[in-house]
């Protein structure tokens, strides 16, 4: 492995451990939630079933709906959250720097 994907991995392990990930899923279902976009992709996956009139497995429903999934979230929820992420990874590199250099 190499240096980048040790620190992705310490990275990631961290996001998960601190319980930043579990926030940033809690707030993200919130914004969703208050958009109605919940509602919105509920109501494509209704109509793509009935479109499809056939068997088909959820994995291939998912795979049909989530281009339109992802599209339809609303640019200030991803800003958000994205402006979160790099808030922690800011915060999170800056204190290891910091605690590195003592």
């Amino acid at each position: 492995m190499s240096a980048d994907d040790n620190l992705m991995t310490a990275l990631n392990q961290y996001f998960v451990s601190s319980g930043e990930k579990q926030k940033l899923l809690t707030l993200l279902k919130a914004r969703l939630a208050e958009t109605s976009w919940n509602d919105n992709y509920y109501a494509h996956c209704r109509d793509t079933m009935q479109d499809r009139k056939g068997d088909f497995t959820l994995d291939e429903l998912i795979k049909e709906t989530s281009d339109y999934g992802k599209s339809t979230v609303n640019e200030s929820i991803k800003k958000e959250l994205l402006v979160l992420i790099k808030k922690f990874l800011t915060d999170t590199v800056s204190t290891t720097t910091a605690s590195d250099q003592q």
